[in-house]
């Protein structure tokens, strides 16, 4: 089955369906298969997990909307051009007496169906975790209705991998509501796998629509600058406190609750009570929201290992600014010219740069009195994967300088307070860069190519061929001494 993923092109379409306990989704990418890019994203709560006793079948009334909305998918999925479709079923399906049945109904609308075991669930998570947060170490949990997935992660690889039976529906059917006996039976669960308290974990990669939902709220809590979840990053105690808030909520507050599914509120409690054992349980440190999980693991574990090598976020802002691009190599040779100005940084900082050199003309469309806070608002809030809230900001700032300078009034100061004044520094000293190199050459990267740029001792050398000085008119000269004065250099420059 994973096979039909298994094209040799670097960009393209493919889609998956994953019918859960409480959901059923559909999933349509695009672009890079290592930072795909959701174009489609479908979700009905169906609950073909709820009321489910242990081996029961599924809930009648859930499998009449299931095979409903699944019939919806097949036709926007012929009207994308039938893209490679791998269609999945999880904890509810594989364990209901009639789950067959339902099988055979969803093959009956032109679906094959993979029902997934727990330990592979498992596994495919974990996938997706390392996949969207490269190099991750700690435990990965993907929240289901059914069923809670824990793997431990070590530099990215899987280590151990467990399901575990204690999703909402299972823990509201098994306790009669009582969250106390809820939560009894999870410590029980959680305090069976013995890897999961081996040591302390520094970071909880939280995966699946509950969680999301009680991150939110905590988000909305604290009054965190940024929206984005994926990598949302919160200390335990604050975790903790969200968790409890949530399930001491009564059904109304919970249904009031910007950003939580009406269909979600009374498995919202089971869930919460779930997170907070296994942060007190695990000794989590942190919590850190993945937007990677099952459906993303699916497509990681189908790519060849150098494709799985490559960084995401380059990947995605490499598509991403050849999209917005006149010229889709302009920031491939930004970042070259800029290589030699940053000669002591970080691979951190490195990459960083690179993402928002290749981002470099992603205002080009945009009005030209808007450029600056679209290119900004692009870097922040575009599916970026393998990026922190404060990295994200960084970018976002560059691309501002690169539009406006570094004398505007930069926008959303709440998001640029995440960063130290050293990255603040940095991220302005490569917008000037990235300004000077788009008022020598606009969109001509076989004009920056000839070009160099480098600090020489207390001055900052640009370098070119003495066919290019014309383009050293009076606004890229302002602009290059702009840049010089940020970096406390004097300005130089030869043709040669």
């Amino acid at each position: 089955m994973a096979s039909i993923f298994a094209a040799t092109e670097d960009e393209g379409r493919w889609a998956i369906i994953d019918i859960g306990s409480n959901s059923v989704r559909l999933v349509i990418y695009d672009g890079p298969r290592r930072a795909p890019f959701p174009i489609c994203n479908e979700k009905a709560l169906c609950g073909l997990g709820r009321d489910m006793d242990d081996g029961g079948a599924l809930n009648a009334a859930a499998v009449e909307s299931a095979l409903s909305i699944l019939e919806r998918f097949r036709a926007l999925l012929a009207l994308h051009g039938d893209p490679p479709t791998r269609v999945v079923a999880t904890a509810a399906v594989r364990e209901a007496r009639n789950g067959r049945d339902f099988v055979m109904s969803v093959e009956r609308i032109g679906f094959a169906v993979d029902v997934i075991p727990g330990t592979e669930e498992a596994r495919l998570s974990g996938l997706g975790v390392a996949s969207f947060e490269p190099g991750a170490t700690g435990l990965v949990g993907d929240m289901g209705g059914g069923s809670l997935e824990l793997i431990r992660l070590v530099e990215g690889d899987i280590r151990e991998a467990v399901s575990l039976s204690i999703g909402p529906f299972r823990l509201m059917k098994h306790s009669k509501g009582d969250l106390r006996a809820a939560m009894r039976e999870a410590e029980q669960a959680v305090a069976g796998v013995s890897w999961v308290k081996r040591k302390k974990t520094p970071k909880l990669y939280a995966v699946g629509g509950a969680w999301r939902a009680i991150a939110r709220i905590n988000m909305q809590v604290r009054k965190h600058p940024l929206s984005v979840l994926h990598h949302y990053e919160a200390p335990a105690h604050q975790v903790i406190e969200a968790c409890d808030l949530v399930a001491r909520q009564s059904r109304s507050s919970l249904e009031e609750t910007p950003g939580v599914s009406s269909r979600r509120v009374d498995t919202l409690p089971f869930a919460a009570l779930v997170l907070k054992v296994l942060m007190i349980e695990a000794e989590c440190e942190r919590l850190i929201v993945s937007a990677g999980g099952l459906r993303e693991g699916l497509l990681y574990d189908a790519l060849p290992e150098n494709v799985r090598r490559a960084d995401p976020l380059i990947a995605g802002a490499r598509y991403l600014g050849r999209r917005f691009s006149p010229e889709a190599r302009m920031g491939e040779a930004v970042a070259a010219l800029t290589d030699a100005l940053f000669l002591i940084e970080t691979p951190a900082q490195r990459r960083l740069r690179h993402a928002a050199c290749l981002m470099t003309d992603t205002g080009a469309y945009f009005h030209p009195d808007l450029r600056g806070v679209q290119a900004f608002d692009t870097a922040l809030r575009a599916p970026f994967y393998g990026v922190a809230h404060s990295e994200r900001a960084a970018i976002a700032l560059s691309l501002f300088c690169r539009h406006e300078g570094a004398n505007e009034v930069f926008p959303e100061p709440a998001i640029l307070a995440m960063l130290t004044e050293e990255e603040r520094r940095r991220a302005v000293q490569l917008g000037l860069a990235l300004r000077f190199a788009s008022a020598l050459a606009p969109k001509a990267p076989e004009a920056i190519d000839a070009c160099r740029l480098a600090p020489v001792s207390d001055r900052l050398q640009f370098t070119a061929p003495s066919r290019l000085r014309p383009l050293m008119d009076e606004t890229a000269k302002r602009r290059f001494d702009a840049l010089a004065a940020a970096l406390s250099l004097k300005a130089a420059v030869a043709f040669t």
